[in-house]
């Protein structure tokens, strides 16, 4: 699994607008957005599309604290 940790996401609108950047950005990938923890999470990402979901992330107005595998 891998785990981003998003700063500045501390609502549900927040998790919405994460939600839909991130599946404009690579439709199909899937993931799972964490209010509570403020992560996303995914099983598995293309090398090829990660940098368009940090990219998408960032463009929704959101910070990326780390990234890493767990």
């Amino acid at each position: 699994m891998y785990v981003l940790s998003i700063e500045g996401m501390s609502c549900e609108a927040c998790k919405r607008a994460i939600s839909n950047a991130i599946g404009l950005a690579v439709p199909g990938t899937a993931f799972e957005v964490d209010l509570a923890r403020k992560q996303v999470r995914f099983n598995t990402v293309p090398a090829d599309q990660f940098a368009l979901i940090l990219n998408a992330i960032r463009d929704a107005g959101y910070g990326i604290l780390e990234t890493g595998s767990r």
